[in-house]
C-alpha cells in the first residue's frame, strides 16, 4: 500500500528497495543487487508516474529567483531519473546547483551534499527546506536555517521534528525567507 511504501523513502535508493524486498517478502537468495538493479531500471525508464508538483511551488520558485536568490536541489533520487522529472515537471530552470543520490559517495544527512550543491554559491543565509527528519538532520549538519514543509514523506510528527518553520503551503515560503533575510523576528 503506498502508506507503507511512503516510509521507505528518504533514505536513499539502495535502503528504499531493500526495506520494499522485506516488507514484500524478503530479499531473494540470489542476493539483493539484481533486485535493485530491476528496480533502478523500472524507475529510470518513468519516473514520471505518479509525480505530481505540490501547489504553489512553481509561483514560490519564481519569486524566490526574482529575489535573485540561488537555489540547489539535494536529493537521494539518482541524476538521470532526478533531471528527467525535474525537466519533465519544468522545475530544471530554477536551480543553479545539484546533489543527486550518485553525485557524491555520501548521501544526506552528510552536509557535504548541501556542501556540493551550492559550491560556487555567494556567502549568504542558507535555508534549507524539506520534509522529512533527514532532510532536518541535514540542514542541521550543514548550518542551514530548516523551513520544514508539513505534506511531505516524513515519518515523525512534526513536534519531533527539528525546524525553524513549518509551512503548509507553497505560497508561505516567500514571507519566511524574507524574515529571514532581513533578520526580523516572525
Amino acid at each position: 500500500d503506498v502508506e507503507t511504501y511512503q516510509t521507505f523513502i528518504g533514505k536513499g535508493l539502495r535502503k528504499q528497495v531493500e526495506q520494499l524486498l522485506i516488507y514484500s517478502g524478503g530479499i531473494p537468495d540470489d542476493g539483493f543487487e539484481e533486485e535493485f538493479k530491476l528496480f533502478k531500471e523500472a524507475y529510470s525508464s518513468n519516473p514520471l508516474i505518479s509525480t505530481n508538483v505540490y501547489p504553489g511551488v512553481y509561483s514560490a520558485l519564481s519569486a524566490l529567483k526574482k529575489m535573485s536568490s540561488r537555489l540547489a536541489i539535494c536529493t537521494q533520487k539518482l541524476e538521470r531519473p532526478a533531471r528527467t522529472v525535474l525537466q519533465g515537471l519544468d522545475l530544471e530552470q530554477y536551480f543553479d546547483g545539484f546533489a543527486f543520490g550518485d553525485s557524491l559517495p555520501v548521501m544526506k544527512p552528510n552536509p557535504r551534499t548541501v556542501q556540493y550543491a551550492i559550491s560556487g554559491f555567494d556567502v549568504g543565509p542558507l535555508i534549507y527546506i524539506g520534509d522529512s527528519e533527514t532532510d532536518s538532520i541535514t540542514a542541521s549538519k550543514s548550518g542551514a536555517i530548516f523551513l520544514l514543509f508539513s505534506g511531505g514523506y516524513r515519518n515523525a510528527l512534526i513536534t519531533e521534528i527539528d525546524h525553524y518553520k513549518v509551512f503548509h503551503h507553497h505560497a508561505e515560503i516567500l514571507p519566511i525567507v524574507k524574515k529571514i533575510i532581513t533578520d526580523e523576528p516572525l
